[in-house]
């Protein structure tokens, strides 16, 4: 088929249905869709709430647990040895579909019944408070994670140990406050860098060593500012700067931020990524349009594609041997032919299901393990489950609703609860006028700090006698407070790292603000022979101005400086 612009029922933007896209919506039997790429992540991302956690009572024994469901939500949620206890099955919950009916209506019904587990893990041993994550150890406060050990208030980490504070990485160990590193050790304040060692702030540097303050730089050891050093001169520099304190990293975070100001960045970190576009890609192949893709091959439209992924389009984390994939959110660990999900681990053949573990050939059903040829709950034989599965499809095709997500009135969670509200802020009355829901109960302490900042060390050298069992802080932007738990002070001193003054939240925050948007917008080069002082020549444009374009997650009224990849390697590599 030809190209094709529509316009978006949601945001009324137009946006283009491409041949490739047509060839997809055909392999996969669903109808294109009537929302845009960002619309639909939208959609799909106001299915997820990861960080957001409340106290409240098992509903099934009772005993208090930490949830991603507030207590005032109004349907069963058990703690997670009560829901993967086999004294109960999800089928009991199950009910006839009614074609005189809507699906959502009755795939509503269904969902809401089914007890909900209160933080989604699995073989995790010895990890409190980790969610959407498998196969951890000895962690505590992992989001979207998986084979880690001794990491804690990480976000998207993979096969790591000894982390704080680090997200999106893979690989790296013994490393703080850090964004975007692989294979990687005691890196520091630092993103996008591969195969370094013993660093601070760092930007987009590979296999680097001691150094401090840089950015784009390859191979290289006892760096300043992109300056070389003597060993003796570096050391010196790194004991001056006294990154043991508050304030020492503070003054070094606003001096990295002024110097990177003047430094060119590439227009997207792709890595290794033949026919692929978006940010955040690396060891990719036709990975189209496309956030924080790895190992993934043949995808589009997604974020969080990783680790050997397939024939994944319009996903939100499809992953760990994932094949075909669509319009789904949170799939993985051998996973096949999904079709409008909503967290399906180790299953195939699901269609508009939510949190299904080792489940087949179901439909419009909700919390099942270990179940085959289950519709709304309710099991059936292979021949009846084909033919009314069958019969389903074809009457959400004459409505137009076959391909297109859950309504986000079937969310479980209010819009600022989940990570839609950090891709696609918005206010309660935006959010409720597109029909999603909002949350109001309180979450989080105030003003029950024991102990003022002005009472705590700058450096974590003179914390002295401080009982860090006992002490509650106060975060010093959002207020709220924030306890630091024993290992984690542990490896604050085994470190040199002064305590954080910033909860967990707002450190998150700042990792993923830093990060920039999950979308594209079109540009030009900005290297300009007039304004910019290049360190080499740059042969494929003589003077003045490059006229390269590009898709870039750099908006055009960000103050970075943005290179082409031809003279972003003409200037690093």
């Amino acid at each position: 088929m030809n190209q094709e612009t529509r316009s978006c029922q949601n945001c009324k933007n137009e946006f283009v249905i491409e041949p490739d896209d047509f060839v997809v919506y055909e392999k996969f039997g669903v109808l294109p869709p009537k929302m845009c790429p960002l619309c639909r992540a939208q959609r799909r991302l106001a299915f997820r709430n990861e960080r957001i956690f409340y106290k409240r009572p098992c509903d099934k024994c009772k005993k208090e647990v930490i949830s991603m469901y507030s207590p005032n939500k109004p349907y069963p949620v058990w703690c997670y040895e009560c829901w993967f206890a086999d004294d109960w099955d999800a089928t009991e919950y199950g009910q006839a579909y009614n074609p005189r009916r809507s699906f959502w209506e009755q795939a509503k019904e269904v969902y809401e019944k089914v007890p909900k587990v209160a933080l989604i893990y699995v073989r995790s041993v010895n990890s409190e408070y980790v969610n959407i994550s498998a196969d951890n150890k000895d962690c505590y406060m992992l989001v979207e994670s998986s084979n880690n050990e001794n990491c804690i208030h990480s976000y998207w980490i993979q096969q790591c140990n000894d982390l704080i504070d680090v997200s999106f990485s893979h690989k790296t160990e013994l490393s703080y406050e850090s964004d975007d590193c692989y294979n990687s050790h005691k890196l520091f304040y630092s993103k996008g860098c591969y195969d370094s060692r013993e660093s601070y702030f760092l930007l987009d540097c590979r296999n680097c060593s001691d150094c401090i303050g840089c950015v784009n730089l390859r191979n290289r050891q006892y760096y300043i500012f992109n300056q070389p050093f003597s060993k003796e001169e570096y050391q010196k520099f790194l004991a001056d700067a006294q990154l043991d304190t508050a304030s020492g990293v503070e003054a070094m975070r606003e001096k990295f931020s002024t110097f990177l100001k003047t430094q060119p960045r590439k227009y997207a970190e792709i890595m290794n990524a033949p026919g692929s576009s978006g940010n955040y890609i690396a060891d990719a192949k036709n990975c189209r349009r496309c956030f924080h893709s790895y190992d993934a091959e043949d995808c589009a439209y997604g974020e969080h594609v990783w680790r050997n992924a397939k024939d994944c389009v319009d996903v939100s984390t499809a992953g760990r041997n994932a094949r075909m994939i669509y319009n789904s959110i949170n799939t993985g660990i051998d996973v096949a032919n999904h079709v409008c999900c909503a967290q399906g681990w180790s299953s195939t053949f699901l269609e508009y299901s939510f949190n299904c573990f080792n489940a087949n050939h179901c439909f419009g059903s909700a919390g099942l393990r270990k179940k085959d040829y289950c519709i709304l709950n309710k099991q059936y034989s292979k021949e009846e489950y084909e033919t009314l599965q069958e019969k389903i499809i074809n009457d959400m095709k004459i409505t137009g609703a076959y391909g297109e997500f859950f309504p986000p009135l079937l969310s479980p969670f209010g819009y600022n609860e989940t990570v839609a509200q950090e891709q696609f802020p918005l206010t309660k009355e935006e959010a409720l006028a597109q029909g999603f829901k909002w949350e109001e109960y309180p979450r989080g302490t105030f003003n029950k700090e024991t102990i003022n900042w002005d009472k705590v060390s700058d450096s974590i050298h003179d914390v002295g006698n401080l009982d860090i069992n006992k002490e509650i802080f106060a975060c010093i932007s959002c207020k709220k407070n924030y306890r630091i738990i024993s290992r984690e002070f542990d490896f604050y001193k085994h470190l040199e790292i002064p305590l954080p003054r910033l909860c967990p939240d707002c450190r998150h925050t700042r990792r993923s603000q830093a990060r920039g948007p999950n979308r594209l917008w079109y540009r030009q080069c900005m290297c300009d022979d007039k304004i910019h002082t290049n360190t080499a020549k740059h042969l494929h444009h003589s003077g003045g101005r490059c006229s390269n374009e590009f898709e870039t997650s750099y908006a055009p009224d960000r103050p970075e400086i943005v290179y082409c990849e031809q003279c972003y390697n003409s200037e690093v590599v």
